[in-house]
Order: structure tokens, then C-alpha cells, then sequence
């Protein structure tokens, strides 16, 4: 399917670009199940409650994380800090992409590129194909590997 705009862009480049920010919520959601074997209702919040960012739902799990009455059994402590580290760094690489504009690039090729303050941890950059795609491959990676963390929970 074929659309038609009088924007230009690149149908191929905005595929990828919808490619990631679907296996990113599919990773989220992976983070979301994980938080709800620990914390029961947060599916229900998440759904049914006040919005929520993504920056919520790592919150949500820096709290099961650092709550004293959580039972570390079938995954541990460290697991779970390491997914709090690595989703937090995701979610503003995501944020990087979803929040970029549209430019015709130096080759004429349609890209996003984003810019924010210096203090961002990712102020400046480029969406190329090659960014795009591995973005793709560090959201699928993280996605398994909460995924894995969920279904070891669920034993």
C-alpha cells in the first residue's frame, strides 16, 4: 500500500521507524508484566489509572526493586537493577527518535534528527538507517531479556 502525501518521505525509513517504536512497546509491556508478577495491580494502573509515561512505569519498577518486602526467589535483585538501567536508558533513546524531526539530509535522503539540551543524555543526533536499526536491535534484545525475567517470574 502505497500512500500519498505532499510530504516527502522515504516509505522504507518510516517503516523502520515504526518498527522501533513498536518493539519498544512491546518491550515496555515486557517491563510492565515483569512489575506486575512483583506488584500486582500495575497492569490495571497502567491501563485503567492515570497516565503513564514511561518514565512511570521505571519508577514503578525502581520501586519493586527497592522495596523491602520483595522476594528476590526465581529472579534476583541484580537482574532487576540491571533492567532498571537498561530500560532507563532506552526509554531516552526512544525518546530520541520519537520526539525527532523530519530533515532532508546532506544526500537528500528524508531522515529525523533530534536536538535537545546539552544536558540530555543524548542532546544531538541523526537518524540514519543504520541508527534506526540499531535501535531496533537494542530494544528487541532488552525486550527478550525482560521477557525472560517475566517468565522466569511467573515459575
Amino acid at each position: 500500500m502505497t500512500l500519498r502525501t505532499r510530504v516527502p518521505y522515504d516509505p522504507q525509513y518510516t517503516a523502520l521507524v515504526g518498527t522501533a517504536v513498536y518493539v519498544f512497546a512491546y518491550y515496555e509491556w515486557a517491563v510492565i508484566y515483569l512489575i506486575q508478577q512483583f506488584k500486582p495491580g500495575c497492569v490495571g494502573r497502567y491501563c485503567r489509572g492515570a497516565p503513564m509515561t514511561s518514565g512511570g512505569v521505571k519508577k514503578e519498577l525502581e520501586a519493586v526493586v527497592n522495596s523491602p518486602s520483595t522476594t528476590f526467589s526465581t529472579v534476583s535483585k541484580a537482574e532487576l537493577e540491571a533492567c532498571v538501567t537498561r530500560f532507563s536508558a532506552l526509554i531516552d533513546k526512544r525518546n530520541a527518535l520519537i520526539h525527532a524531526h523530519p530533515i532532508t539530509d546532506r544526500d537528500g535522503s528524508q531522515i529525523l534528527n533530534y536536538q535537545a539540551r546539552v544536558d540530555r543524555p543524548l542532546p544531538d543526533m541523526k537518524w540514519p538507517v543504520t541508527e534506526v536499526e540499531s535501535a531496533i536491535g537494542e530494544f528487541d534484545s532488552a525486550a527478550c531479556e525482560a521477557n525472560a525475567l517475566l517468565h522466569r517470574s511467573l515459575e
